[in-house]
């Protein structure tokens, strides 16, 4: 085969041009950076489940200042108040309920309300059930200057098997605004009453029956009142 002989100057272009080629890139050139990331529009998870409706939000509004001085102003210091009194008596092997707070006495006479303490034993037939019985004991707390006095309640009885469930957050937030509507009221505080204030109490009594039906013999003015003040109108 033949072969034509390479000149000197030749080679010795094609070593500059190869050189020339293989020069280093700049080191101090950097890659560029990724663009940052947009939230994609729409991708936020905005819940609507407790959306209110312009009456709800009034409803559920908080509560204002009791109008004078007192100790007591919110059901969840008035229940603390009577569970603190009455846990030495309580029997240790029974599951207790507590009612929601009642007034002492309707149309009040004095600042104080009170709770129930219903005790329950275990069912022999199921697992998730409970054997309700008459209230043992009740508590009179002042809202006044936080005084408690227990009464013992005598002549127990069964009022049925019940399933000791979580109440539904519509039905707690119903109850909390009822109970928070007669404290205020007995502290002195002007409430809304055409927002139905104390709806929550009818509520409990539909959801909880044999609790309910026992409450309206224990309390028959005020409940007998709620009843026939509210019980026309209907909530969801």
């Amino acid at each position: 085969m033949f072969r034509s002989p390479r000149s000197p100057s030749v080679s010795l272009s094609l070593v500059l041009v190869l050189a020339a080629c293989a020069t280093k890139p700049d080191a101090t050139v950097q890659p560029p950076a990724p663009a940052r990331e947009r939230p994609e529009e729409g991708s936020t998870y905005v819940s609507t489940s407790h959306n209110e409706s312009g009456a709800d939000a009034k409803r559920f509004a908080p509560v204002t200042t009791p109008a004078g001085d007192f100790v007591v102003t919110t059901p969840e210091a008035a229940k603390e108040l009577a569970e603190r009194a009455i846990a030495e008596y309580l029997d240790p092997k029974k599951t207790w309920k507590t009612s929601p707070v009642l007034p002492a006495g309707w149309p009040a006479k004095e600042r104080a309300v009170i709770v129930f303490f219903y005790p329950m034993s275990a069912n022999p037939n199921s697992m998730t059930h409970y054997q309700l019985f008459t209230p043992s004991y009740y508590v009179k707390v002042s809202l006044a200057d936080g005084t408690t006095a227990i009464e013992p309640i005598a002549k127990h009885r069964e009022l049925g098997s019940i399933e000791d469930t979580r109440p539904s957050s519509l039905e707690r937030r119903e109850l909390d605004i009822a109970e928070a509507s007669l404290v205020q009221q007995l502290t002195g505080t002007t409430i809304d009453d055409g927002d139905q204030p104390y709806w929550g109490y009818l509520k409990y009594i539909h959801e909880h029956p044999q609790l309910g039906r026992d409450l309206e013999r224990r309390a028959p003015a005020f409940l007998g009142w709620v009843r026939k003040k509210y019980g026309h109108a209907s909530r969801k």
